[in-house]
Parts: structure tokens; C-alpha cells; sequence
């Protein structure tokens, strides 16, 4: 029974981490917030981490990047990679650690939130390329990407899952609209789908299936919507539109995640 308890924890622990709502945090609360306000009290790694902590990464807070640094080096954070050293390598969601060009290696970190974008604090930065966020001849020492599991029958099986960019052919004209894009796959949606609000006056589930339409957080104003594609170990599957900008991609997300608002299924 005891191996089963510490079995069951890793399993959340490496699943869990909801990039979108990190990413989706340290956005909003840049140039200060509640939680962290733009003052002494909260530096650049503790606003990290608390945006890792809005992702439900499960280690709490750390008020160090040097800390943070060799925490990931040391293997401490389970499912987080080292994805390079390049602001190209910069996605939503992964950690970037910065030498500001003053007080050196690890001075400064930073959420990506978005490609070769990130957010950070003190000073309020928000969806900028990494190479401003520091003094003249500062550079990045190492992106951090979180890298989903899931397991097959052996080692040997486990498939590795990441937001992947897709052809949205032949849907090409509707790149740049979700609900566009999410009514040329599921031809029964709803109109009026504009505001958040609207996306959550059509939820008429909460069990995904797939052809229902996903409704989830992202844009503070219009919220997202995706095509479920399929539902399986506890995640949905989904297609989507113009979460990467004006492109289509594929990803999941915990049936159980605070993101999704809910459904819309025929």
C-alpha cells in the first residue's frame, strides 16, 4: 500500500503542469498583481514560480534563480527538460533562466509566454523577446521545458506529448479564429461564440467526448475553443487554431484542469 501512495503522487506530480494557465499568469500579472506586487517583496524568481505554481507544478516557491538553476540541473523538478540555450528555443510555459549581464549566471528568470516571448518581474515585462529583458550583452543560460508522459505497455512505449503545429489545411482561411476553425471541424456549433462569456453560456457538458468542442481559458476577453479529437487516460485530446498565432496545432490537457470552462457537444 505504501508504494502504491508514492506511486500515484509521482504519476500527478509529472501530469499535471498546465503550461496555458502558468504562462496565462505571469501575463497578467507582469507589471504587478495581488500576489505579487511590483515592489521588493516579490523578485523575479519568486513571480516564476508562482506562475509555475498557477500551472500546478507542485514544488512551491523559490526565491533564488541560482536556486532554481541547479534544482533543474540536479534532476529535482521530475518532467522538465533542458530544451536549449537560444531565445528560438523559448515556448509558453518554460522556464528561462538569464544572466543580465551584471550580476551574472542565474541573476534573472522569466516565463515563456510564447514563441521566442517571454513574461517576467521586477522590472514589469510582458510577451517580449528574452534578448530585452536584461542589460546590453545579456544572454540566456538555459529554457526549461516541461515534457508530458504518457506510458504505454513498457518503457519502451512512452510517447513524449507537446503542443505540435499542424496543417490546417483545408481550413487554411480560419488559421486566425478558433471558433472558425473549431465550427469548419464540428459544422453543428453554435453561433455568437465571440466573449468568454458567450463560450461559457454554450457549455452543455462537462464530459468530453470526441466532436465536442472545448471551451478553456487563454485571452482574459475571448477565452479559446478547440475540437476535441479524442479522450483518453484522463486527458483531452484536442485541434486547435491561432493559440500559436494564425497557425493550427494539436495538444491535450487533464479532464480534471482548472483551464477548461467546459463543452459544447452536439
Amino acid at each position: 500500500m505504501r508504494l502504491l501512495i508514492v506511486f500515484v503522487f509521482y504519476f500527478n506530480l509529472v501530469t499535471a503542469y498546465d503550461k496555458y494557465a502558468a504562462s496565462s499568469w505571469a501575463r497578467d500579472c507582469a507589471f504587478g498583481c495581488n500576489e505579487c506586487p511590483r515592489d521588493s517583496t516579490c523578485g523575479s524568481t519568486h513571480f516564476t514560480t508562482h506562475a509555475l505554481t498557477h500551472g500546478n507544478w507542485g514544488y512551491g516557491y523559490e526565491e533564488s534563480c541560482q536556486t532554481l538553476w541547479s534544482n533543474f540541473k540536479t534532476g529535482k523538478y521530475d518532467g522538465w527538460v533542458l530544451s536549449g540555450t537560444s531565445e528560438s528555443d523559448v515556448h509558453r510555459g518554460d522556464v528561462v533562466i538569464m544572466n543580465n549581464a551584471r550580476d551574472g549566471d542565474a541573476s534573472y528568470c522569466c516565463i515563456g509566454t510564447g514563441d521566442r516571448l517571454v513574461s517576467c518581474h521586477s522590472p514589469g515585462l510582458q510577451n517580449v523577446p528574452p534578448s530585452i529583458t536584461g542589460y546590453i550583452g545579456s544572454f540566456i543560460n538555459a529554457v526549461y521545458t516541461y515534457t508530458n508522459i504518457e506510458s504505454g505497455n513498457n518503457s519502451s512505449n512512452k510517447v513524449f506529448l507537446s503542443e505540435t503545429i499542424i496543417s490546417c489545411s483545408p481550413y487554411d482561411s480560419d488559421a486566425c479564429n478558433c471558433v472558425y476553425y473549431a465550427r469548419d471541424r464540428q459544422k453543428s456549433l453554435p453561433t455568437g461564440l465571440t466573449t468568454c462569456d458567450d463560450k461559457k453560456s454554450k457549455v452543455n457538458s462537462h464530459t468530453p467526448v470526441a466532436g465536442c468542442v472545448l471551451f478553456r481559458t487563454g485571452d482574459p476577453t475571448y477565452c479559446h475553443a478547440a475540437y476535441v479529437t479524442k479522450v483518453a487516460n484522463g486527458n483531452v485530446y484536442y485541434d486547435q487554431a491561432n493559440w500559436t498565432p494564425c497557425k493550427c496545432s494539436s495538444d491535450y490537457l487533464s479532464t480534471s484542469s482548472s483551464a477548461i470552462l467546459g463543452y459544447w457537444c452536439p
